[in-house]
C-alpha cells in the first residue's frame, strides 16, 4: 500500500503501520528529521503538505492528513482565549481545504485528523479517541486505556505515547507529543482502510 502522511510530525500515528510504502510530508526540518531517524525506510519530505497533496495525490493508496489544530483547539479558547486573554485567531480554514479536495478529488482511502473544535464542524467528523476524523471510510469505534494525551509531562507523555525523543535536542518536546495520534489508534485507521468496509464516499462526510 503506498501512503502519503501529510503533517507528519514525528510519526506518531505512522509508528505500527506495516506493509507500507510511505511518503511523509513535514515542513519543520527539526521535527522531520527526527520522523526519518525513526523511519528510516519512508521517504521524508520538508515541504508544505497542501503542495505536495496538489501535485501528487493521483500516486497514493491511502492519504492520512493532520492539519495544525491549534486553531481549532477547545482548549486553547476556552483554557486560553475565555480565562487567560490569549490573543483570538482565525481557525484556519486549510482543514477544510484539504477535507474537500480528498473528497471531490481523490480516488483512493483518506482521512483527515483533527483536534475537537471550540465551534460546531463545518463538516461533520467522526469523533474517535479524543480527535475528529473525516474519512470516506467507516472507522470504528477506538478507546485507548491510559492517561488522557492532554495530560502529563515529557516523560509520561512518551510511555502512554510509545514514542522515546529524550535524545533529540529540540524545543517543544510536550507539544510535539501532544501532536501525536497515539500508534495504536493510527494502526487502528489503517486497518479500517484496509477492510474496505465502504466502495462510495460515506455519509460520515
Amino acid at each position: 500500500m503506498k501512503v502519503l502522511n501529510l503533517y507528519a510530525g514525528i510519526g506518531g500515528n505512522r509508528k505500527l503501520w506495516e506493509n507500507v510504502d510511505a511518503t511523509a510530508v513535514e515542513i519543520d526540518e527539526d521535527i522531520a528529521l527526527i520522523y526519518k531517524d525513526f523511519f528510516p525506510d519512508d521517504k521524508v519530505l520538508v515541504a508544505d503538505a497542501q503542495t505536495i497533496l496538489l501535485r501528487k495525490y493521483k500516486e497514493y493508496d491511502f492519504i492520512w492528513a493532520s492539519p495544525p489544530c491549534q486553531t481549532h483547539s477547545q482548549i486553547r479558547y476556552n483554557l486560553g482565549f475565555k480565562n487567560r486573554s490569549t490573543k483570538p485567531v482565525y481557525p484556519d480554514l486549510k482543514l477544510y481545504e484539504v477535507i474537500l479536495f480528498l473528497k471531490h478529488y481523490f480516488k483512493g482511502k483518506w482521512v483527515v485528523e483533527n483536534t475537537r473544535s471550540f465551534y460546531e464542524p463545518l463538516i461533520k467528523p467522526q469523533y474517535i479517541g479524543q480527535h475528529y476524523f473525516w474519512s470516506n471510510f467507516y472507522i470504528s469505534d477506538f478507546k485507548l486505556k491510559g492517561r488522557n494525551h492532554r495530560d502529563g509531562n515529557v516523560e509520561s507523555l512518551q510511555e502512554f505515547k510509545m514514542i522515546n525523543i529524550e535524545k533529540y535536542n529540540i524545543k517543544g518536546k510536550r507539544q510535539i507529543l501532544r501532536n501525536c495520534v497515539h500508534p495504536k489508534l493510527g494502526e487502528h485507521i489503517l486497518n479500517c482502510a484496509r477492510k474496505n468496509i465502504s466502495n462510495k464516499v460515506s455519509d460520515w462526510i
